[in-house]
């Protein structure tokens, strides 16, 4: 059997467990955004740098230089400074070159690499042809995209102008925006690690917290069922005590008499004594095995002879009370599946509210009555009966309608019959009126 404390530390490393693994999912899932929006960002960088590159290669090829027919050399000196000064403000450019009917007729080389054929041929963006190539410097190759114009000349010549640019000025495009992404995942993966682990700490301790309160709730429960232990002790006892108390008077009324003294009404009541020493015996035995359930199983018992002996011990009770027992008992033995003493002590409880409330003068009837697979004992009184609202609340603990009463008879009883494997209900005792307790046993 797992002990508690064993089993309150597994439930909290199994918590803290679990808030660690939701903190690696939720570490995940930042991850994978960080890919998707990296992804995003480097398909961004490459259609700024398309986009870059098609308007460069745009508006060298609408230069007078390029598009007319002068050749002249200050011309194109003017505008190889243009393309020096593009590529002051993007270094990314690696060569502008412009052809007419075939022939190179300007050619320059901001990184002075030379040119390899196309790895693939141009795929046409209007008259803008985009392609990749790979251009060689000292076994170093490195990837460019090269955007090429074709057009026709003021002299109705076909030309093209071609703007390479290097591969890598994607990356550097998307450098911040990567730096940014990287930066806020750092940050909101350190944010919820840090939440996730305060909250592993924090389940932990309300954990321990909850069993440290869970064993006090324990000592509480078992010091309240100690007083309900003890009350009941009490209260079965003082019943047979009151009726052990009557014999005694009239034993030592009987005992006064002197040469009178009838010694047939001596031995039955110092008989009667005896039996109610012998039931606080085995009340006592009862409560013993309710604070440590017995390991014995149930067995067959005679419910006649047990109502009979519960009569025989509250017989000077009822005497008292002014109240009648009668008893209306198959003359055969009657045998139930039960504990003999819990069923006694059921009885004994029972017939005693029964008692209390008839008044003087009136009955208590008890009869047996038997079922196919069960029997049924019906205890009748004459009393006032029990409302439709009470006749729940009446087996709870410490419920009572008496200003003397413990409020624990009937919930003993309930208990004593449970533990039989029976039931106790109350019902109308029409048509005189009362209330009618229905205890039903099981067969053996």
């Amino acid at each position: 059997m797992i002990k508690p404390r064993r089993l309150n530390q597994s439930l909290v490393a199994v918590t803290a467990l679990s808030v660690l693994l939701m903190g690696v999912l939720a570490g995940g899932s930042l991850w994978i955004l960080r890919r998707m929006h990296g992804q995003s960002a480097h398909t961004e960088a490459a259609r700024h740098v398309l986009d870059k590159g098609s308007l460069v290669v745009t508006h060298l090829a609408d230069q007078p230089v390029v598009r007319g027919s002068a050749e002249e050399t200050a011309d194109w000196a003017a505008f190889a400074e243009q393309v020096r000064a593009m590529h002051a403000l993007e270094n990314g450019l690696q060569y502008v070159s412009v052809t007419k009917h075939g022939v190179t007729v300007f050619q320059k080389q901001t990184q002075g690499l030379a040119d390899s054929p196309p790895s693939e041929p141009p795929a046409g963006a209007g008259d803008i042809a985009i392609s990749r190539r790979l251009l060689d410097l000292g076994g170093e190759t490195v990837p460019v995209v090269v955007f090429t114009r074709h057009f026709i000349g003021e002299d109705g010549t076909a030309r093209e102008v071609e703007v390479a640019v290097r591969k890598d000025t994607v990356v550097r495009e998307e450098q911040a925006t990567t730096d940014a992404i990287g930066s806020m995942f750092k940050l909101s993966l350190v944010t919820v690690l840090g939440c996730f682990g305060v909250c592993v700490v924090f389940v932990a301790w309300m954990m321990r917290r909850e069993a440290g309160r869970e064993r006090q709730r324990r000592e509480e429960e078992h010091l309240a069922f100690a007083g309900v232990l003890a009350n009941g002790i009490v209260h079965d006892f003082r019943n047979p005590m009151s009726a052990m108390r009557l014999d005694v008077q009239m034993l030592n009324r009987e005992a006064a008499k002197g040469a009178e003294c009838r010694l047939s009404r001596v031995s039955e009541l110092s008989g009667r004594v005896q039996q109610i020493l012998d039931r606080m015996d085995k009340v006592f035995q009862e409560f013993l095995y309710m604070s440590k359930p017995p390991s014995d199983q149930r067995e067959a018992t005679d419910l006649c002879a047990n109502l009979r002996e519960c009569a025989t011990i509250l017989r000077p009770r009822f005497e008292e009370a002014g109240v009648t027992l009668d008893l209306d008992l198959p003359p055969q033995p009657m045998p139930v599946l039960a504990y003999s003493s819990a069923l006694q002590r059921a009885f004994m409880n029972v017939l005693t509210n029964a008692e209390q409330a008839s008044p003087r003068g009136s009955a208590v009837r008890v009869r047996v009555l038997h079922l196919d697979h069960t029997v049924s004992v019906d205890i009748v009184d004459a009393g006032p009966g029990v409302p439709e609202s009470e006749r729940q609340r009446i087996f709870e603990m410490f419920y009572t309608t008496r200003p003397s009463g413990t409020g624990l008879g009937l919930f003993l009883a309930r208990t004593a019959i449970e533990r039989c494997g029976g039931t106790i209900r109350v019902l109308d005792a029409a048509p005189s009126g009362g209330a009618c307790f229905r205890i039903t046993l099981p067969l053996p």
